[in-house]
């Protein structure tokens, strides 16, 4: 099992997430100005990706939002909206089934046991340096099983691409 602790960055026309292992080593982060057309910018060691979608845009079932790679513009994947609180990452032919449910992301396929589980957080034992950016713990990510660096990427950025 793995854990990720996830602090919300803000400063005036940016906000962000940043992810940690509970050792202190940063993951990953996402970062995105504050715009109407709200574009994600999201890294790891291995993977830089951003999103792009227009929060002006009315969402209604079946509307999605891509995730592409930033050197090749490959899709990695694309989140889809179908009802509160469910949705559907699918890449390619793989497909992973995201609900949330009392305030709680729960990552998984439907029938099976969940993979990973996001939760809500107000304090950690730990905070890390600040800078400008002001910072607040946020989520806490466990992932039940050994998943690859992608999966966990598109698991702790999900907040800040869902539909609101």
């Amino acid at each position: 099992m793995a854990e990720i602790l996830t602090f919300r960055r803000s400063a005036t026309g940016v906000w962000g997430y940043d992810f940690y292992t509970p050792e202190h080593e940063q993951f990953g982060y996402v970062r995105s100005p504050v715009m109407p057309a709200s574009p994600v910018n999201i890294f790891s060691q291995s993977n830089q990706w951003f999103s792009r979608f227009d929060m002006d845009n009315t969402v209604v079932p079946g509307t999605s939002r891509r995730v592409r790679d930033n050197v090749t513009g490959r899709e990695m994947y694309r989140l889809i909206y179908w009802e509160p609180g469910l949705y559907q990452v699918r890449a390619g032919e793989d497909s992973v089934r995201v609900e949330i449910r009392d305030g709680k992301y729960l990552f998984g396929q439907q029938g099976m046991p969940v993979t990973a589980l996001t939760e809500r957080i107000g304090e950690a034992d730990w905070m890390p340096v600040t800078g400008e950016l002001e910072t607040e713990p946020f989520f806490r990510t466990l992932f039940f099983e050994d998943v690859p660096e992608g999966y966990m990427l598109m698991a702790l950025s999900f907040p800040a691409l869902r539909f609101f």
